[in-house]
């Protein structure tokens, strides 16, 4: 089918935040011809280009973007079997959690802790998404790539993509400028579960015998339930902020003033802590609800549009959790969301 791109495009059910915004064009991305044919009509009419994936990490501040909103919708699944381990090539516009879905089915190991993760294939690289103790970046092989400034496609290795915690070179200045395709992963026939993080080692710290892959995916899930709201019913991004990761120094000085304060190894040097425990007791913002704004009463680190918001009340009210965390700990924290904004 042709290209077709549209005019004055509402973007409210393409965002899980449930923003009422529109964009001054908007073109869904089937191919590559596709692709390219839009990126040409976006140089033509000098026209600002966001790229769209599921939905479920951005937050569009303005209600009017001007500019052209592309929806990935690349398809198609590829599993190659190369000895004990398979070869996954998707598609950037498959949904995350039916790859993982397919992969357990598969009784292939890698993507069971990474289940529920609502958004696209393509999208994940970019956030290096992870949960429970994995990351993409685990499993990742390498990213197919078009190049918008050099016309040209590219294979970025996982060290190209240079993954940190919830970042990668797609969040940088030079990574503006690649459109994510494909996403090669790297599963295995055979493998360990990794049961060691603590909401999942207590789930199956009475169960008598190890888990399956899919008794491990089914955890997650319901694990996740109980910590995010029903995008049915509200909407929101997940979890809005990054976890901060401070030096050991200043966690030991955070110590003396809250004894109870959790964290987590990443280095001899460095520690990660978790927001959602500062937002919740230090700050006693857990549940706290401006009008149509709030954090989510079951995991604090989650910011939910109860109805009707628009995204300068949402970013207005994360601004005053920002604020507030930094005036009790010293810590900035930053967005996990992206946002779309005019520039």
């Amino acid at each position: 089918m042709p290209l077709e791109i549209k005019k004055k495009f509402s973007l409210t059910s393409l965002n899980t935040f449930k923003i009422d915004a529109v964009a001054d064009y908007f073109a869904e991305i089937n191919s590559v011809d596709h692709l390219k044919e839009a990126l040409e009509f976006a140089e033509k009419n000098k026209l600002p280009i966001f790229i769209l994936g599921g939905g479920s990490n951005i937050l569009i501040s303005d209600k009017n973007f001007l500019g052209l909103v592309l929806k990935i919708n690349i398809k198609g699944v590829l599993w190659k079997e190369m000895g004990d381990m398979i070869e996954v090539t998707a598609g950037a516009g498959e949904n995350w959690d039916g790859l993982v879905l397919e992969s357990v089915k598969r009784d292939l190991y890698g993507l069971q802790n990474l289940s529920g993760i609502p958004g696209s294939v393509g999208g994940a690289p970019v956030q290096n998404i992870g949960a429970y103790g994995a990351e993409i970046k685990d499993v990742l092989k390498s990213v197919e790539v078009f190049d918008k400034e050099k016309k040209v496609f590219l294979s970025l290795s996982k060290e190209e993509c240079k993954f940190g915690y919830r970042d990668s070179i797609f969040k940088t200045p030079e990574g503006e400028n690649y459109v994510i395709t494909k996403v090669i992963l790297w599963l295995s026939k055979t493998g360990n579960l990794n049961l060691n993080y603590k909401d999942v080692t207590e789930y199956f710290a009475l169960k008598k015998n190890t888990p399956t892959l899919s008794e491990v995916r089914e955890a997650i899930l319901e694990i996740r339930n109980k910590k995010f709201p029903d995008l049915e019913f509200v909407g929101t991004a997940g979890s809005f902020f990054k976890n901060p990761i401070i030096s050991r120094e200043k966690y030991d000085e955070l110590l003396k003033k809250y004894p109870e304060l959790p964290s987590y190894n990443m280095s001899s040097s460095l520690v990660k802590i978790p927001l959602a425990w500062i937002i919740d007791k230090i700050c006693g913002l857990k549940g706290k609800r401006e009008d149509k704004v709030g954090t989510f009463s079951k995991q604090a680190i989650v910011v939910v549009n109860w109805s009707g918001a628009t995204g300068t009340e949402i970013k207005n009210f994360a601004e005053k959790i920002k604020k507030e965390v930094k005036a009790k700990t010293d810590i900035d924290i930053e967005l996990e969301v992206q946002e779309m904004k005019n520039k």
